[in-house]
């Protein structure tokens, strides 16, 4: 055979093997979707809530598709589970997310293939509780008091624990301080801490909430406490420094709150990875926007979602679900 054959057959070779790879990719949108998404513990918020987008997204998504629920790990966790490639999705907190992505605590290394599908799905607070008898209003009374507090908070590397260290931190305080003052720093369960403020073992306990949080809401009616405002300007920092928004905890919230509290801001975002494909990160987000109702049905916290707002967070969209917004008219 000719070389001029065989470079001939080596062309058309060439275009075989573009047009089967072509037509793998395409296929590859519509064959089943083996997909898992990373949440917390059984029986929390976020667990509810992936169940019910569980059941939306596999209506959308090809035939014998699956979308399993982990029940772990968290606000803190989640993203390096998206990062190692353990998880596909996965909820989690902007502030979280977003130093995830830079590689900064409570990360060790950037994570920036992580990418969002849908944000402000419901809303958060970080609150710092102190029991009624404990002699301060604020943490800048905290610091020149030098209170030896006792204070309560989850396991080191949860989410209401490094926000705990962090606002601490921009108020010019430490555990080390606390502990220098005589007072003590303890790492326990959400329901270990309420019972330690109820029975006056802890003075104070710092953790996330949503609206209504039955946790919160049991501690609040069974023993009397209070609530730390964040400074205005220890707000700032911590906007600029790490993403939070400056909110308020509105009166009647809790028993106790008898009038609006200056406290630091979040919510809840969907978010994967650059490989997951941008027909599936279309699909999911437009299913979840358009079944705002569904959510609510089985997470009371989602009645806040506004589809015309989901894309409105400082984290790098899935093209994906830019696609999407763009074309509902909620981005440009």
């Amino acid at each position: 055979m000719s070389k001029k054959h065989f470079k001939l057959l080596g062309m058309v070779g060439a275009c075989l093997l573009c047009l089967a790879m072509g037509s793998q990719a395409f296929a590859g949108d519509n064959d089943p979707q083996d997909l898992n998404l990373a949440t917390f513990k059984t029986g929390s918020g976020w667990y509810i809530m992936a169940q019910t987008m569980s059941k939306i997204m596999v209506s959308v998504l090809p035939k014998d598709s699956r979308v399993d629920v982990l029940p772990y790990s968290g606000g803190v966790g989640n993203p390096m589970l998206l990062h190692k490639g353990k998880a596909k999705m996965a909820l989690g907190f902007p502030v979280e997310t977003g130093q995830a992505i830079k590689g900064q605590p409570p990360y060790e290394e950037k994570m920036p293939g992580i990418r969002m599908l849908v944000g402000n799905l419901d809303t958060y607070w970080y609150l710092f509780s102190v029991r009624e008898a404990v002699a301060i209003k604020s943490f800048a009374e905290l610091k020149a008091k030098k209170f030896p507090l006792r204070l309560a908070t989850l396991p080191k590397g949860s989410s209401g624990e490094w926000h705990t260290r962090t606002v601490l931190g921009a108020n010019g305080v430490t555990y080390d301080d606390i502990k220098s003052w005589g007072g003590k720093v303890t790492h326990v369960s959400f329901g270990t801490a309420v019972e330690m403020m109820k029975d006056g073992q802890a003075d104070a306990f710092a953790h996330v909430s949503t609206p209504g949080h039955p946790a919160w809401t049991r501690l609040t009616t069974t023993a009397k406490i209070r609530f730390l405002p964040i400074d205005s300007q220890v707000g700032e920092t911590l906007i600029k420094q790490y993403g939070f928004r400056m909110s308020s905890l509105p009166k009647g919230a809790f028993s106790g709150v008898d009038a609006p509290v200056p406290v630091l801001g979040f919510a809840t975002c969907l978010i994967a990875t650059d490989k997951m494909s941008n027909d599936t990160a279309y699909k999911i987000t437009k299913a979840i926007c358009s079944n705002r109702e569904e959510l609510i049905a089985t997470y009371k916290g989602a009645k806040v979602f506004d589809p015309k707002m989901a894309a409105n967070v400082a984290l790098p969209l899935h093209p994906g679900a830019k696609k999407y917004y763009q074309e509902a008219g909620y981005l440009k």
